[in-house]
Parts: structure tokens; C-alpha cells; sequence
């Protein structure tokens, strides 16, 4: 019996610490109950195992685990409780589907999560076909979904519900699920696409629905107004900027964000961005020789966690102070970069066309010779790429003082006017948290030295600004890297992958890596016990992989360094003044049209 109850209690401690971890939040408590499980505040609540259905289904009951940590991790009670309405029907069947984007999006990162799950769901049609029971129409959403938003197949067992969703959708089945999987990334934009089907099956319509519906366009038109006036109003300051000097922190402050406003999903502390933002520390290990001590001291963490919100204020007036002296430079560049952009995202004309609009420049063929045809044009678009573009910033001691300015003041500029040509852009740093090894050499040397230890500090990766989240959002963040504190030393290569596994895995279909550095890799606890090339090596590695993969374009921007030995494609800065007309320059040939 004794031996029966340890299994009990291993299972349950495993269980709790994989929660925990997936969940990524120190806070949650994990709970085991008889009934009802569910995530309640920082309490997630797990049916408690017993030796019978550990040994019948293990997956089964990991399953569960998975999902109610994800819920936790990727689910944002409020924006959900922004589209419950007065339908038990609706409500269901609303709940069903963002459970499935929940479970979908966990299973695009962790393939233990949706192997799990994924069998799960199978176990639970075998079960409700066994019973000969009917399904809902909000089972058959649910599992339906799972299955479109994964592209994958759970059988025969799930043709019912296929069935009951072509029923009620009719011809729009595949674009509402292909519409709906474009928005999985994003909570409120799938709630949205979600309520507006809902509304189409008339399961929406009552006096309260209705009130809601008419608050909700209210809210919207206003807000359309209003980041109209803004757009009018950074045009006109980006046209004085060509002539003048001029910087003023309220203007910097009334930048629209355009639509990546809308794409924070739940918030400035988003468990979501969190999600996204994990590398695939597992890589790592299969490149080369290279090995790593031991992990448990790395960090992945956002700006806003490694200062006080007043000091990052202060910082960020600092860095507001310092991008005046060097405002007519980046204005004009920034400015040349937004033309270019957005002449590629509007329309073309085709022209000698049979029919479409008069094309008055050709009407002097016809006087000259009556015989000629009448020439037409027809309006078409320019295939522009979906495109997000990362900044990996070195924070590394050697970048202090002007360097690291330039770099903020360009990270900056670089943010908010690809923003304004609807291209997202995310800001990462990378340092350690400790000169001379940290935590990392401690426990090595308490290990009693082995020879050969590998990466030996304790590595920091800053997210300054996420993919997902607007400038003006985080534009405070970038004050950050002002502080003198941060910047340590630097493992490149560790860096340049992580940054590479955030781009991976991202929806766009082009994506661009723009790495700014002033050198080699330097660890000194590292270099003491590991060969001297020992960093250097697995950089080159690195960037071998990234470049050949050619699912990233990798850029590199050295300051005072030729870092093109590194990287194929490269340029040097001797002079930190060339930092931002240079940066400007690549991504203006990098988005002209070839």
C-alpha cells in the first residue's frame, strides 16, 4: 500500500512542476481535487490521480494538466468576459472554441503537449461514440477546431462533428477556419471572428446582445477617429522634421500605434507574449560540441521586471534628451524608409489593358493615327509580405556609453516607423547576469571543477519589446539600456539563436534578424576553463545554420568591429554616427522591391 501511495505522490510532485513550468509564473499553486478542475486566480485545479488511472491513462490525465496550464499561461479572463452574452448555447459554444485555440497554441511550441491532448480528444470520441451519445454542437466546435487550427486529422471518430459544422456553416466552413486560425496569435481578434459567426447562426440576437453590439461599434468608430487624427498628425510632424530640428517628447507620445494596438493581447503584462517568447533551449545542444554547465540560472525576462518604474521613467527622459542631438538625421532617414515602405503597399497600375479606366496619357496615339484602339489601365495590388522585423541589441560593458545610445535612439526610431508601415518589430537585448561566472562558476566549482564545463555564467535575455506589443506600449522599456548595471558580458551565439527561435515560430511569412554588436563574443568564466576560440566557434556555427535554414534573413551591424568575418551579410560602423543612417540604409534595400 506504502509503495502504491509513493507512486501517488511522485506523480502528483512531477505533475505539479510541470504545471508550474508551463505556466510560467512562480506564483501559481497547484491543487488537487475530487471534481470541477479548473484555473481560479493564481490556483490551478487538477482532478486528483489515483493509481487506477494513472496505470489505465497516463497521457489522459497529463492532458488535462497541459490544457488547464495553458489556460493559465495563454487566457486572459478579462478580454474573454468582454463577449460573454445572455446565451447558454452561444456561451458554450464560445468557451469550446477559445479552449481550442488555448490547446492549438500550446501544441504549436511543445510537441509533448499536443501528442497529449491530442489523444485525449481521441479517448473522448471513442468514449462518446461507444455511448452512442450525440454530439453538441459546441463538442462539435471544439473539436473540429482543434483539428483546423493544427491541420490535423482525428479520424472517423470525429466525421459527426465535421458533419454538424458543414450543417450549420454551410459554404463558409474552410474560410471561417482558415480566418479563425489567422487569428489563434491573438485573443481579441479571434473572440471577434468568433462572435461574428455566432451572430450569423442567430444565436447572438437579443435586446442585451444588441445593446453590446451597438457599444461595441460606438467604441470602434470613436477609436477610428481617433487614430486618424493621430496618423494626420505624425505625417505632419514627419514633413517639418526634413527642415527643421525637432524632437518633443509629446510628440514622440502621440504616435499612433496603428493596428498593433490591437494586437496586445492582454496587456503590458501579458502571460501570452511570455508563451511566445520561450526558446527552444533543446537546440542548443546539437550544435557542434558546444555545451552548457547548466541552465538553471538563465533568464528570459522583460525590461519593465529589472527596474523600478520610476528609474525606467528617468531613463527613458535621458534617452528622449539624447535622440534630439541626433533628430534630423533619423527623421530624414526615417521618413525615406516610411515612402518607400508604403509606396510598396499601395496600388499599381497595368496598363494597355482591353478595358478599365481611360488612359489619358495614350490619347495622343489616337490623334496621331485615329486606327489606334483606346488604351485602358487597371488598378492592382503589390504583393507585400507579411514581415516582422527583429533587433538583437548587444549588452554587452563593451557597448557602454555612446554605443549603447545609438542603439537605443535607432531601436527606437527603427520601431515606431515600421509600425507606421504596418510591419511589426520586436526589441531583444542579451547580456549575463553576473561578471566572472555567477551562480554558474559557484556551482562548478562546488562540483569540484570538471574539466571541460562548457558555458559557464549565467545568461540574460531582455525583451524590450515583443512582436505583438505596440511602441508606444513599450517604448519606456528602451530606457533600459541606459542602465549602466545591465550590461555585462556577452555569449553571442546563445543569443542569436533564441532571437532566431522567437522569429521561427512567428505566423509572418518574412522574417528579417538585424543583430547589432560591437565585437567577438567575450565570457570571461567561460574563456578560463573552454578553449580560447570556444565562443567564437559556436557563433560561427550559429550563424551557419540561421544562414543556410533561410527561414530568418540575418543581418549584422558591427560598431567599431568588422563582424563580417561572422556574418555574410555585414557592414562595419567606425563611427557610432553612422549607426542610424546606416540601419535605415540596409532596411531600405532590404524592402525595395527586387
Amino acid at each position: 500500500m506504502l509503495k502504491n501511495e509513493n507512486i501517488i505522490d511522485d506523480f502528483k510532485k512531477a505533475l505539479s512542476v510541470t504545471v508550474k513550468s508551463i505556466s510560467k509564473n512562480h506564483k501559481v499553486e497547484v491543487n488537487f481535487v475530487n471534481e470541477n478542475p479548473s484555473v481560479d486566480g493564481n490556483f490551478i485545479n487538477i482532478t486528483e490521480p489515483n493509481l487506477t488511472s494513472i496505470k489505465k491513462n497516463l497521457t489522459y490525465v497529463r492532458a488535462e494538466a497541459d490544457s488547464l496550464a495553458l489556460e493559465f499561461r495563454l487566457h486572459s479572463k478579462e478580454i474573454h468576459d468582454n463577449f460573454i452574452v445572455d446565451n447558454e448555447i452561444s456561451n458554450e459554444i464560445f468557451n469550446a472554441v477559445e479552449q481550442s485555440r488555448i490547446e492549438a497554441k500550446g501544441a504549436k511550441i511543445f510537441k509533448g503537449i499536443k501528442k497529449n491532448i491530442t489523444k485525449k480528444h481521441i479517448l473522448d470520441l471513442k468514449k462518446n461514440v461507444s455511448l452512442n451519445s450525440k454530439f453538441s454542437i459546441a463538442e462539435a466546435f471544439r473539436y473540429v477546431t482543434y483539428e483546423k487550427l493544427l491541420d490535423i486529422d482525428l479520424g472517423e471518430l470525429n466525421k459527426n462533428c465535421r458533419n454538424i459544422l458543414k450543417e450549420k456553416l454551410g459554404s463558409r466552413y474552410e474560410d471561417f477556419f482558415k480566418d479563425l486560425k489567422k487569428q489563434i496569435n491573438n485573443q481579441e481578434l479571434y473572440a471577434k471572428k468568433m462572435m461574428d459567426i455566432l451572430e450569423d447562426l442567430k444565436l447572438l440576437y437579443n435586446d442585451s446582445n444588441e445593446k453590446i453590439k451597438n457599444e461595441n461599434e460606438n467604441d470602434t468608430e470613436i477609436n477610428d477617429k481617433k487614430d486618424q487624427k493621430n496618423k494626420e498628425k505624425d505625417q505632419q510632424e514627419d514633413e517639418k522634421s526634413e527642415n527643421k530640428i525637432e524632437l518633443d517628447s509629446s510628440s514622440v507620445e502621440s504616435q499612433q500605434s496603428v493596428s498593433f494596438e490591437e494586437s496586445d493581447e492582454i496587456g503590458e503584462n501579458s502571460n501570452e507574449s511570455e508563451f511566445e517568447n520561450l526558446p527552444e533551449i533543446g537546440n542548443l545542444d546539437k550544435i557542434g560540441d558546444y555545451k552548457i554547465f547548466i541552465k538553471e540560472f538563465d533568464e528570459v525576462i522583460n525590461a519593465n521586471e529589472l527596474c523600478e518604474s520610476k528609474e525606467l521613467e528617468k531613463l527613458r527622459s535621458n534617452l528622449d534628451q539624447q535622440v534630439f542631438t541626433f533628430q534630423p538625421l533619423i527623421a530624414k532617414m526615417a521618413n525615406r524608409l516610411q515612402r518607400k515602405l508604403l509606396a510598396q503597399q499601395s496600388r499599381t497600375w497595368e496598363f494597355n489593358m482591353e478595358e478599365g479606366f481611360l488612359d489619358t496619357s495614350r490619347l495622343s496615339r489616337i490623334i496621331a493615327n485615329p486606327n489606334n484602339k483606346l488604351s485602358f489601365k487597371k488598378e492592382k495590388d503589390v504583393e507585400f509580405k507579411d514581415t516582422i522585423v527583429s533587433l538583437l541589441i548587444d549588452n554587452s560593458g563593451s557597448m557602454r556609453g555612446r554605443p549603447i545610445t545609438v542603439a537605443a535612439l535607432c531601436s527606437d526610431i527603427l520601431a515606431k516607423t515600421l509600425e507606421r508601415c504596418l510591419i511589426k518589430t520586436e526589441i531583444l537585448g542579451f547580456t549575463t547576469k553576473a561578471w566572472k561566472g555567477g551562480e554558474s562558476r559557484e556551482k562548478w566549482i562546488k562540483d569540484g571543477k570538471p574539466t571541460n564545463p562548457g558555458r559557464l555564467n549565467d545568461l540574460r535575455h531582455i525583451i524590450y519589446k515583443s512582436g505583438d506589443s505596440s511602441w508606444r506600449r513599450s517604448k519606456k522599456n528602451l530606457g533600459l539600456l541606459l542602465r549602466e548595471g545591465i550590461l555585462k558580458e556577452n555569449v553571442d551565439g546563445e543569443a542569436l539563436l533564441w532571437a532566431y527561435n522567437r522569429l521561427k515560430v512567428r505566423q509572418e511569412k518574412r522574417k528579417i534578424l538585424i543583430v547589432i554588436s560591437d565585437g567577438a563574443p567575450v565570457d570571461d568564466s567561460t574563456l578560463s576553463v573552454n578553449p580560447g576560440n570556444y565562443l567564437e566557434k559556436n557563433l560561427r556555427e550559429v550563424i551557419y545554420q540561421i544562414e543556410n535554414k533561410k527561414i530568418v534573413e540575418l543581418i549584422a551591424i558591427g560598431i567599431g568591429h568588422d563582424v563580417s568575418r561572422y556574418y555574410s551579410k555585414a557592414v562595419t560602423i567606425m563611427d557610432v554616427d553612422q549607426l542610424g543612417e546606416v540601419l535605415l540604409r540596409e532596411l531600405s534595400e532590404i524592402f525595395s522591391i527586387k
